[in-house]
């Protein structure tokens, strides 16, 4: 299986050709979004059921698996804003597989996904401090092949959780390092942080990538991942 992994698109979709792939992995952060009120989540919610469903719609034979992240608010909106007199139904085309703590299966490769992060700022989508983050991240089941999550693992040593734009701070996951440790996946995919270390580093048994496509200032800086599983 040909797999595509990218993250971080913020409703940037320019030049992305998934053609010659099996499946297209997203790991968070994929709707535009210029504000957390009702009506710009609303226009994310739009964006998700417009142009997100015809580009995945646009490419049949390939499988897109995905997990939201912080900025995806959309998931969440009907609990948020629940007396707002919104329709907050969102539509992905057939070939999409959603996945918010949950898994699937794709001619025999396992699949799982995640959205949660460490806080930011108590003000964004999935965030949970330590005890919400190990409950999710428990859930993990221990035979799959792929975990796709929106935040980075905490792994010392390494930059794949390093933002540049702030003297080197490093903003993984201990929680799911320790959940990697515990269910040894394949491959892990992950973004949040923009700049982490790309390319790809083997961290106890398992191959984990920052597939972040843009910068900190939100420009297109890297190329999506292409691993066979």
């Amino acid at each position: 299986m040909r797999i595509m992994a990218i993250s971080d698109l913020h409703g940037n979709l320019e030049g992305l050709d998934p053609s010659g792939a099996d499946v297209v992995v997203l790991a968070g952060d994929i709707a535009p979004l210029r504000g957390r009120g009702v009506w710009h989540v609303n226009d994310q919610k739009k964006w998700i059921n417009k142009k997100f469903h015809e580009w995945t719609q646009s490419y049949p034979d390939v499988q897109f698996v995905v997990a939201p992240g912080n900025h995806d608010f959309f998931p969440i909106a009907h609990i948020l804003f629940k007396d707002q007199g919104v329709d907050w139904t969102f539509d992905f085309s057939e070939n999409v597989h959603f996945l918010g703590d949950r898994g699937t299966e794709i001619k025999g490769v396992k699949f799982y996904g995640s959205p949660w992060v460490p806080i930011i700022s108590y003000s964004w989508a999935f965030e949970g401090e330590h005890d919400t983050l190990q409950k999710w991240f428990s859930k993990i089941p221990a035979d799959i092949d792929v975990l796709i999550t929106h935040s980075p693992p905490r792994i010392p040593g390494c930059d794949v959780d390093r933002s540049i734009q702030t003297d080197s701070e490093h903003f993984g996951s201990s929680e799911l390092t320790e959940a990697i440790i515990d269910k040894r996946p394949r491959f892990v995919f992950c973004g949040h942080i923009h700049t982490g270390l790309h390319g790809g580093v083997d961290f106890e048994g398992s191959r984990i990538y920052n597939v972040s496509r843009l910068d900190e200032n939100y420009e297109i800086a890297y190329e999506p991942t292409w691993v066979e599983v």
